[in-house]
């Protein structure tokens, strides 16, 4: 293996090592966004996205060339190519494998690439949306207590406010039925006097009836 594709193959193997670490299940988002956020990541960060472009684009080509070794040696006349050479079969099919292997190793390794830099992604935005939940979370319960509180501040002064409004109500109740009760008095005074003015007023036209009668009587008399 010649020293790129050594280079290759430890890349490889530790974006492996990386993915596994990335997908340990006891390790928070939040944890991540700390590693993430550290001063060793930091002064990467604002050339992350230059190396990572520039990581992916060489693995590209490396997969480029590999594909290319591959079709070239699984189409190869081998009469033609090496006619002179006994195990010439054998080696056209060792270049092969090497080929094969080199495409292995640089597919896997871009796949790896992106598959790490998206949960990277993830990951962060994970530990972002689990802050804001939190945050949420406390400010939802702040709210609540402050509107139970309110409730029951306000529950308290409803019930005070009730109370007085049933004495006003029980106290303007009794005088309705107060006012009640004098006019029914008053009715019955006044029908009393009217029916006692009435009766007097029958006896006082009695008495000017007999009085009329007797005086008419003296007249003729005289």
């Amino acid at each position: 293996m010649t020293l790129q594709w050594t280079i290759i193959a430890f890349i490889l193997y530790a974006e492996i090592f990386v993915l596994l670490i990335l997908m340990l299940p006891w390790i928070r988002p939040t944890m991540w966004k700390k590693v993430f956020n550290s001063r060793i990541v930091h002064s990467f960060k604002n050339f992350s996205n230059v190396y990572a472009y520039a990581f992916i684009f060489v693995l590209l080509l490396l997969f480029v060339d590999a594909t290319r070794e591959v079709r070239k040696y699984s189409h190869i006349d081998i009469a033609k190519e090496i006619p002179a050479r006994a195990d010439a079969d054998a080696v056209i099919h060792m270049r092969l494998f090497r080929a094969q292997r080199n495409l292995y190793i640089s597919g896997f390794s871009l796949l790896l690439a992106l598959v790490i830099r998206r949960i990277v992604t993830l990951l962060a935005r994970c530990a972002y949306l689990e802050l804001a939940a939190e945050a949420a979370m406390k400010q939802a319960e702040g709210a609540g207590k402050a509107a139970k509180d309110l409730m029951d501040k306000s529950d308290g002064k409803e019930t005070e406010t009730d109370k007085k409004l049933r004495e006003d109500l029980k106290e303007m109740n009794l005088k309705l039925k107060k006012a009640e009760t004098d006019r029914d008095a008053m009715k019955a005074q006044s029908e009393n006097l009217q029916e006692e003015y009435e009766r007097v007023t029958a006896k006082l036209r009695e008495y000017e009836a007999k009085n009329g009668g007797t005086t008419g009587g003296d007249k003729k008399s005289d």
